[in-house]
């Protein structure tokens, strides 16, 4: 048996409830840490804490915190200080999706979007950085998305954030590189199996690109992890979406073709 790699870690994961933010929750328990879930709905982060409770009895505290609130962050923070005296990993995962082409999208749903993905991110790490510096020592995994490394139609701005994300990544690690804070990136292309999609606001009826099977949540989970371990700083996949962040760099062009070729088509009132 492998020995567990984050035993009396503190792990904080947001959008922790479902998804690939319970999954990850899952599998830290399995492997040794204490993890802090948080999660804006509080029915929802209850009924999965129960189940981790089982897996793990005393190693989970749960937060309800509306990661768009910086007040809210700044307490779930303080709140998790306060019980473990450090935040070894933060995992910004919480996340939503929007489905629209450019000319129909609504600002406020624009804007929600970008709170969520982008500044729910920014907020918990300026938030706890202040405690890692002060440990000299801590890892941020910001939950990305092959999206945020080329644009795709129909999802402009979910692509704008991840974009935003990826560049914010970038400028914060070099900015903690002499603090011995770690930052990671992982860009997966979309699963089947999280209720993601299905909960992404879509205007009108939207047929979704078409990826090739193969990627789940427990492949994610186990790259990011893995990536952890070994200080990984940009994380793409499976293989379909680090062939496409590939002919993007050299063959823009030959790209723009074929995701227009493959556009997928949005039928029906395009204003919901």
């Amino acid at each position: 048996m492998l020995t567990p790699r984050f035993t009396n870690r503190i792990i904080l994961d947001t959008g922790a409830s479902s998804g690939f933010g319970l999954a990850m929750t899952r599998a830290f328990l399995a492997e040794g840490a204490t993890v802090v879930m948080v999660a804006r709905n509080p029915d929802r982060l209850a009924k999965a804490a129960t189940d981790m409770q089982r897996l793990a009895p005393g190693k989970i505290l749960t937060l309800s915190c509306d990661v768009t609130h910086r007040p809210n962050v700044n307490d779930a923070v303080t709140k998790t200080i306060a019980q473990f005296g450090r935040v070894d990993i933060l995992v910004n995962n919480a996340g939503t999706g929007l489905i629209a082409p450019v000319e129909h999208i609504q600002a406020d749903d624009a804007l929600a979007l970008f709170q969520t993905n982008f500044f729910g991110a920014f907020h918990f790490t300026q938030a706890i950085l202040p405690h890692m510096q002060r440990q000299r020592t801590g890892h941020i995994i910001n939950m990305a998305s092959v999206a945020g490394l080329r644009g795709i139609p129909n999802s402009s701005i979910y692509c704008a954030s991840k974009a935003a994300l990826i560049a914010f990544s970038d400028s914060l690690r070099i900015e903690l590189r002499d603090h011995g804070i770690h930052v990671s990136v992982i860009c997966p292309s979309r699963t089947d199996d999280t209720p993601f999609v299905a909960r992404a606001k879509k205007y009108g009826l939207i047929t979704l690109y078409k990826v090739p099977p193969g990627l789940t949540t427990d492949m994610v989970v186990r790259t990011t992890l893995d990536a952890i371990v070994h200080r990984r700083r940009l994380v793409i996949l499976p293989f379909h979406a680090r062939l496409l962040h590939f002919m993007n760099k050299f063959f823009p062009r030959a790209v723009d073709n074929y995701l227009h070729q493959k556009m997928p088509s949005l039928d029906g009132d395009p204003i919901s």
